[in-house]
C-alpha cells in the first residue's frame, strides 16, 4: 500500500513498533521526526500566540470593566 500499512501482521501498536525496530532498527522510529516537527512548529507558535494575545486581551478588558464598577 501505499501507507506502508501492508508490512504489518495486525494494526496494534506493539506488532508495529516491533516490526519497525527488527527492519530498521531505533533509527527507523526517528525516521520523520524532523520534517514533522519543521510541519507543525509554525501552527502551534500561531496557536499559542493568538491564545496569549486574546487572555490578556480578555485579563485587560475584565480589569477595566471592575475598575469602572468600583467608582
Amino acid at each position: 500500500g501505499v501507507c506502508g500499512c501492508d508490512r504489518f501482521k495486525s494494526g496494534s501498536i506493539g506488532d508495529v513498533l516491533k516490526t519497525i525496530i527488527t527492519k530498521d532498527g531505533y533509527r527507523g522510529l526517528m525516521r520523520g521526526w524532523l520534517p514533522r516537527m519543521l510541519f507543525h512548529a509554525p501552527a502551534a507558535a500561531i496557536c499559542w500566540s493568538t491564545y496569549e494575545a486574546a487572555k490578556g486581551f480578555f485579563q485587560d478588558l475584565n480589569g477595566a470593566s471592575d475598575e469602572s464598577t468600583a467608582n
